[in-house]
This record gives C-alpha cells, structure tokens and sequence, in this order.
C-alpha cells in the first residue's frame, strides 16, 4: 500500500514540477446543453428536464506542455426536484478535471469526470436521448449495463496515438477509508480507423470496495465497436460482468444503428439484452428502443422515443435539446 500511494505522490509531484509560466491562454469557454421536454415512465405523464449541463472550458500553453481544464455541472436533479420532499439544491458536477497534454501522452487529474472508458468502448450504442447504455440511466437503473458514465478521483494516463492504436490507463477511488489506495483499477486499448473503431477493457473493483465477506474482485470486462459509412452509423458492445458483489455473473450485448434520412431527420434502433447465469440471483432484461430526431439547426433538435423493457419501466419520451 506504501509503494502504491508513494507512486500516486510522485505523480502528482511531476505535474506539479512542469513549468507553470503561462504564455498563451485559449478560453475561458462557457458551454452547455439544455435537453427538456414531456416524459411518461408509467408514472404521470409530466414535464421532464433530462439535461441541465453548463461548463467552462479551456487551455493554458505553458513553457513545457499544455494545460486543458474542464468545469462541468448538471442541475436537472434540482429542476426535476419536489420543492416539498427533496429541496432545490441537487447540483451534480459531472466533470472537473485538468489534463496534460504532452508528445509522451496525456496526463489527467480529475476529482469527478465523465468516464472515457464508457465514452470509448459504448460510444457505438449512444445514439439515444432517455435510454442511455449506461449503469445510472432513470430508465433501467442498472439492470442492464453495468458501467457507469463517470468516474471520480481519477488519475489517468492516455498514450499518444500511434498509427490508430492508443492505450488508456486510470485508477479511481471510490472510499478513502479503506487502506485501499487503487479502488478502481481501468484499462483499455483502442484503434481507430478511418470511419471505424473498436475498444476492448477491463474495469477491475477491489474486494474490499464490496460488502464485507467479498473474496474476490468484481471484474467488468467489455467490447465494442462503432462503424460508420454514409448516412448509416452501426454499434455494438458486448460486457461480461464477473464476482459481481451480491449477485451472480452476468452477460450484457447491446447493439444499435441509426440512418440519417436528410432535411435534418434521422432515427435510431436499439436493442440491449441482460442475462444472468443463475435467475435466482438477478432478474434478466431486455430493451428495444427507437429514437426519431429533427435537426432544426446545428444546435437545435426535436426528438421522441420510445423504449420498452421486459423487467424495467417502460416510457415515452419527447423533448428538445439546445446546445450552446
């Protein structure tokens, strides 16, 4: 445990000891995306904020490297909020990261941070507005994919691209009182192509992150893949979820295309499947999803979608999404 946290200190003090004479500055940029509309989950059809996102944003060139810093909070959980039962004060950062670009890769510190590794490998399934493919989407809560879509406390290291293949190493910490200094331990290796790309990763959680009597680590191991030729964009991922904490192993593949029609119109196709080795240890699931959107402006939208589950809430949704 020594050698581990003496290693995070002398990283850490190598960022620290790059020259911190600024010579150009890029930014501040305010940035942001308003995503609302009407939602009906079998629940009361009512108004519904997805996405209250706004962020600043920018770049510091130093004698020696670059500085690129990132601010990103959501306040939909507040506007979506019960002013009687839970209050107004649901602000949710889901980035604050600052990152060191150099010609021997990039070095990150990010006390919260939107997960690359989620980004990455099942950036082939985002292609949906409420029925993300994710752990912590309202929609399945969960019960399908298992990994989340951020991180937090996260050191990270991504190599430089050589001739399309790249490799990304991060630790994160999820208790700081467990004499545990590497909670999370995530690596991937990705190539990209000229319209294609494939992802393949582990996302390994110390045992003792689990409840207690937890023997083994619980080990998330994942591929995907996206490809995309004219108007037809196709993805696809496929995550085995081994020692599961409190439950038993898992397999979930999603797949997932989307065809732009022109005139700004498009629709999307997904389907998700969850089975569980033993059905008394966890309940299997399915999706099927479809998402039809209308490009009004570069950064204006209209979409609905529909997504309907064998275990989890069905819904309809509909709404507009801004982007400034």
């Amino acid at each position: 445990m020594r050698t581990i946290a003496t290693t995070r200190l002398l990283t850490t003090a190598v960022f620290m000891s790059l020259s911190l004479t600024a010579t150009a500055e890029t930014g501040p940029k305010v940035f942001g995306n308003i995503s609302v509309g009407a939602l009906n989950d079998e629940k009361d059809f009512e108004a519904e904020a997805y996405e209250l996102e706004f962020g600043i944003k920018g770049v510091y060139e130093l004698e020696t490297t670059r500085v690129v810093y990132q601010l990103l909070m959501d306040v939909a959980d507040a506007a979506n909020a019960d002013e009687d039962i839970d209050g107004e004060d649901e602000i949710h950062v889901r980035e604050a990261s600052v990152a060191f670009p150099t010609r021997y890769g990039s070095f990150v510190i990010a006390p919260r941070s939107v997960s690359g590794h989620f980004r990455n490998i099942y950036g082939g399934l985002r292609k949906f507005e409420y029925n993300e493919p994710h752990a912590f989407t309202p929609a399945s809560g969960g019960k399908l994919f298992e990994q989340p879509d951020e991180g937090q406390n996260v050191l990270a290291y991504v190599s430089p691209n050589w001739n399309g293949f790249q490799f990304v190493g991060a630790t994160l910490q999820i208790n700081e009182d467990n004499d545990e200094d590497n909670d999370v331990i995530a690596a991937r290796a990705l190539y990209w192509g000229d319209n294609w790309n494939v992802g393949i990763g582990r996302v390994s959680v110390d045992q003792k992150v689990g409840p207690p009597g937890a023997d083994d680590n619980y080990n998330r191991d994942s591929i995907g893949f996206a490809y995309n030729i004219e108007n037809l964009e196709l993805g696809g991922v496929y995550e085995i979820n081994s020692d599961r904490f409190g439950g038993d192993d898992s397999d979930v593949f999603g797949l997932a295309a989307k065809y732009r029609f022109g005139q700004g119109w498009s629709t999307s196709l997904g389907y998700f499947d969850k089975d569980y080795d033993d059905d008394d240890t966890g309940t299997d699931d399915s999706l099927i999803v479809l998402n039809v959107k209308k490009q009004l402006e570069e950064k204006v939208s209209l979409w609905a979608e529909v997504g309907e589950y064998d275990e989890g809430q069905d819904n309809i949704a509909v709404g507009v999404n801004v982007e400034f």
